[in-house]
This record gives C-alpha cells, structure tokens and sequence, in this order.
C-alpha cells in the first residue's frame, strides 16, 4: 500500500494514526463506564450530553473524560491530518471541530434547553460539526489526494447530511440522529486513523526494503 502523494513521510503519519485511535477508543471506554455507572442512562434512547448534564451523577468525570480530553485528542488528530494533506484550512476545521467537541464539556440543563449553559453546549456542536463538514468538502474536491481518501470523505459528508435531512423531514428521532452523526464522525477518524498507522507501516517495509536491513 503506497504512501497518498499529499501525505509526508516519517513518523507523524504513525502519530497521527495512533492519536485519532487513542481518541476514539478514550470516547468509548468513557462512555461504558460513564454509561453504566448512570442508571439513568439509556445507551439506546438518551442523548450523550445527559451522561454531563447538570444534576448527573459522575457528571464532572464524564465532561473530563468523555468532551473535554475527547475534545483535545480531536484537535491533536485534526490539525495534524490537515497538515499532512498539506491544507492548513482543513487542520484549522478539523482543529475546531475538536475544540467544539471539548466545550460540549459545558454541562448541558435537560430541563432548561433556554437557558444559556445550553444554548452554550448547542452552540459548540452545531459550530463544531460545520466546520468538519468544511474540512470534510476540502477533503472531497483536493484532486491531490488519493481517490479512496476522497471518496471517503465525501461519502461520510453526504450520510451527515441524510442523517439530518431525515430527521427534520420526520424519517427518525433526534436521538437516532444523535447517534447516526457521532457514529459517522467517529467512524471516520476510527478509518481515517486505521488507514494512516497502515501506510505508515507499508512505508516503513519499503525503506527497510530498500535500505536492505
């Protein structure tokens, strides 16, 4: 598997690779733990935000563990993925979509969805999820970059869109949406992450190959 031509070799695609995973694997070991210390939370109809939310128990140690440190490992991941496709707009989108994600930490007031704390939180995921699309577009139309890379892109961007598109037409709930756009989200730094460690490994082989040790 060769090297996309945009990438640069040496060690920060292997970086980049093992801080996307890292990330993700830090969101799903913080939501089984967090999930089920929280009788309350139902995995299949609440939203993540109520694992956070004022009044929840262990609230403080999700927003850590589940927003805030989530957050930060998605800008780790985004700024370095965009400058490895040698775009600085897609690490600055990317890069804030993580620092959106990490102010999601701002506990949320299920019963008060007015009141400005969670005005604050919403507003951090909608500014958050735009500018992944942005960097996601980018992405989509940089003729550059590998095909596959592409595609990728562009497929994960259009299924965002549906997953909205179907909740505003009434097709399925905001929580099944909720879940439709973090599993996208996710998925794609999960492949995107996958794919990087798997080109850097195949370029490690070739070197050595050709180094002869």
């Amino acid at each position: 598997m060769s090297l996309p031509n945009a990438f640069k070799k040496g060690n920060s695609i292997k970086i980049t690779g093992i801080i996307g995973l890292a990330t993700v694997l830090l969101l799903l070991t913080a939501l089984l733990i967090f999930g089920n210390l929280n009788n309350d939370f139902s995995f299949f109809k609440d939203y993540i935000s109520t694992l956070g939310a004022k009044g929840a128990p262990f609230a403080l140690g999700w927003n850590i563990c589940g927003f805030a440190l989530v957050g930060i490992g998605l800008v780790g991941f985004g700024f370095m993925y965009g400058l490895l496709l040698k775009d600085k707009i897609v690490a600055f989108c990317l890069s804030l979509f993580g620092v959106g994600y990490a102010f999601t930490a701002i506990p949320m007031d299920m019963e008060l969805v007015n009141s400005a704390v969670s005005k604050a939180h919403i507003l951090a995921i909608c500014i958050g999820l735009a500018a992944w699309l942005t960097a996601l577009s980018r992405i989509g139309f940089n003729t550059s970059i590998k095909k596959t890379i592409r595609h990728r892109a562009n497929t994960i961007a259009l299924l965002l869109l549906a997953s909205m598109i179907g909740y505003v037409a009434g097709l399925w709930s905001m929580p099944l949406t909720h879940r439709l756009v973090f599993g996208l989200v996710f998925g794609w730094t999960t492949i995107t992450s996958i794919g990087l460690l798997t080109a850097s490994r195949a370029n490690d082989t070739a070197e050595r190959n050709t180094t002869g040790k």
